[in-house]
């Protein structure tokens, strides 16, 4: 990954016990729904960008993923697709770099050898942290609603909760979800980012 060419629109950091609130506790391992629902939001922000993502496990092992975004009229989030990605670690400081690659789960490279191992290339377009585009509109507003078994709130290998946190990232072009010699459009994750 070329970091000159890598910026943030808007950023969120998940950190436990940090800038997220969780309500509820799991505790020992569930199957079906949890006991205690679990919750997380974050506030999404980045230079004329303005936004909160909320995630809410209530099945073991599916996220139900709520953001929505407004921007400004000089802002980077203009009409149309952008992407959203779960990154590394939950770091957005001193540029969007700290974020690392796109987030792969706590998982050893033995188990899976080709999380993360390339920033540009990695297992792309599987990495856990990749969730839909969201659309923007001409008033420059974004809502994404969407179900994903890639990542959890729960403990375990998938959890955005892990020792480092998670950074939440919202980049200025559309993710393709294909390698980088397949794509027609460019990288999204070389788009221009506010953060």
């Amino acid at each position: 990954m070329n970091k000159n060419n890598v910026r943030a629109l808007g950023t969120a950091v998940f950190l436990a016990g940090g800038m997220c609130i969780l309500s509820g506790c799991a505790t020992g391992y569930h199957k079906g729904k949890l006991e205690n629902e679990l919750h997380a939001e974050a506030d999404i922000t980045g230079p004329g960008i303005t936004g909160k993502a909320q995630l809410y496990e209530e099945f073991e092992g599916r996220i139900r993923v709520k953001i929505t975004l407004q921007g400004t009229s000089d802002s980077k989030l203009t009409p149309g697709k952008h992407a959203v990605h779960f990154h590394d670690t939950g770091a957005c400081a001193p540029s969007f770099a700290a974020a690392k690659g796109h987030y792969d789960g706590n998982i050893e490279p033995q188990v899976n050898p080709k999380a993360n191992v390339d920033p540009g290339l990695g297992n792309h377009p599987y990495h856990l942290g990749d969730i839909p585009n969201i659309v923007v509109d001409e008033n420059r507003k974004g809502t994404l609603y969407t179900i994903t078994s890639r990542v959890t709130l729960s403990p375990g290998l998938t959890t955005l909760f892990d020792g480092d946190g998670t950074a939440f990232i919202i980049h200025e072009f559309e993710d393709q979800y294909l390698p980088i010699h397949q794509r027609k459009m460019p990288r999204a994750d070389r788009g221009l980012h506010a953060g």
